[in-house]
């Protein structure tokens, strides 16, 4: 009993702590509706020559999410959240129909932290959940919905693979922190929960199901960074990641495998407007049994590299103009985009090697190269473009297998009074080819798809919503977790 009296004299003194600041705060509450309509070529994500008789892999779908975004600014604590319910229609396979929720926030508590030492740079706790039969195997490239590609992120889940129809949810959780250890030093840490479960398969597929792997992703990660010049800034970052995987079915059992990867950093202001970042070490998979095939194998080095471009002609006195409408920044959600300064762009390439769990097909560790470029420019004051690519190529051993996949992704988004009108083209290919000497039938497995969109945003209580003051993060990590999982940036797909 007193234990319990205990805790609830100090979640009261939480409770008024928090209610004090609010006091002295600016909390906006914005709900917004989008209206979509989307043809697609192959909902199914399987090559049609496999699909069960009488299965309509064409289909247009209309979507309609509700969205609630809340932002909080006070003076120790700030952050934003916001939740979607999704209803989606299928015209030719309404047995499809499914309602998806997408929810997600950001608490940062830098400002509450540097109470207890002004060396504290940074405090922050963020957490996501999601919904959706299907992914584009890249995460989202933070040009709306219907913006499948063009992630720069580095998240293990966002490696380019792609698997059929299925019921998944997704859940993220990380927490954040910065140190000043000295005038040019400072140490950031992180740590990052990632899980992905699958569901039901044969209702979904149009008979086609594969091998999937419920996994769950745990990762630490420490950086340290010296600034040795006006320009240049170098360090170094250790992580720990340990992959926990089950087959989504039963039947092949779980196993497990733990990553060490060691890394020097060095990132360059070469202008205003460009700036680079490289990576380079290697990493270490530990040996771990296991009694899933394939992934009980001896401990393995290989190299893992990232690098990083990003141009962009925002002047200082633009992103002033811009931040100053006293908008809200908010985390990605299925947010349409916004309209982008006249004159005004910005583009980002990326590329990255690593070890990622493979979720698909088998388990175990997979190679994986990655590579996202994106651009997004202001046309007019009303009309912003944005193109984007991904490529992925992955290579798993015991047994040996291959894939690629490549995205595109070119779009608009207009103004029209209150209203975003966002017009999208996705094209998306995936191929696999298996070891030939372990199986008589065919090893290929390749499809390709085509999707347009079109969808209508409006933000009640807000008319300049969609206007470039929003901050939407973007892959390039941008706004990304540190572990680079993307999932801050929650797009329905």
């Amino acid at each position: 009993m007193r234990r319990q009296g205990a805790v609830a004299v100090l979640t009261l003194l939480f409770v008024q702590g928090v209610l004090s600041s609010l006091v002295f705060a600016q909390t906006t509450i914005i709900p917004s509706l989008t209206v979509s309509e989307r043809y697609d070529s192959n909902i199914f994500f399987v090559p049609k020559s496999l699909l069960a008789p009488g299965s309509k892999p064409e289909d247009f779908i209309t979507s309609v999410p509700a969205q609630l975004n809340v932002t909080h600014e006070g003076s120790l604590i700030s952050g934003s959240l916001f939740g979607t319910g999704i209803v989606t229609k299928y015209l030719n396979n309404p047995s499809r129909d499914f309602i998806g929720w997408n929810v997600g926030g950001r608490l940062d508590l830098t400002n509450a932290a540097t109470q207890v030492s002004q060396r504290i740079t940074s405090l922050s706790v963020r957490g996501s959940y999601r919904s959706t039969p299907a992914t584009t195997g890249f995460g989202a490239a933070g040009g709306g919905l219907g913006t499948g590609f063009g992630s720069t992120s580095g998240g293990v889940l966002e490696a380019g693979q792609v698997t059929n129809r299925a019921s998944r949810q997704i859940y993220n959780l990380g927490v954040t922190g910065g140190y000043q250890l000295t005038g040019l030093t400072t140490l950031n840490a992180a740590y990052d929960f990632t899980r992905v479960s699958f569901g039901e398969q044969d209702a979904q597929s149009g008979g086609v199901t594969n091998t999937l792997f419920d996994t769950t992703v745990h990762r630490g990660t420490t950086t340290i960074s010296t600034r040795i010049s006006l320009r240049d800034t170098v360090g170094a970052t250790a992580a720990m990641s340990h992959f926990i995987q089950e087959d989504s079915s039963g039947i092949s059992g779980s196993g497990s495998f733990t990553t060490i990867t060691e890394t020097l950093n060095w990132s360059r202001l070469w202008t205003q407007q460009l700036r680079t970042t490289l990576k380079g070490g290697g990493s270490l998979k530990l040996p771990v049994g296991s009694d899933i095939p394939g992934q009980s194998t001896k401990s393995q080095l290989v190299p893992t590299v990232s690098a990083t471009m990003t141009y962009t002609s925002f002047s200082d006195e633009l992103r002033d103009v811009g931040a100053s409408d006293g908008l809200p920044s908010l985390a990605g959600s299925l947010a349409p985009g916004g309209i982008v300064p006249p004159g005004a762009y910005t583009a980002t390439m990326s590329y990255r090697f690593s070890l990622v769990p493979s979720i698909a097909f088998g388990a175990g560790p997979l190679k994986t190269h990655v590579v996202g470029i994106i651009a997004t420019g202001g046309i007019t004051s009303k009309l912003s473009g944005q193109v984007g690519m991904n490529y992925s190529h992955g290579t798993r051993s015991a047994p040996t297998s291959t894939f690629d996949t490549i995205g595109l992704t070119a779009g608009a988004r207009y103004l029209i009074g209150p209203v975003l009108a966002s017009l999208t083209y996705n094209w998306l290919f995936f191929s696999r080819e298996a070891d030939p000497s372990l199986s008589s039938q065919s090893t290929e497995y390749e499809f390709s798809k085509k999707m347009v969109l079109l969808s209508f945003s409006y933000a009640f209580m807000s008319p300049s919503f969609f206007r470039e003051g929003i901050s939407f993060p973007s892959g390039g990590g941008a706004g990304s977790s540190p572990s680079g999982d993307g999932s801050e940036i929650l797009r329905k797909e």
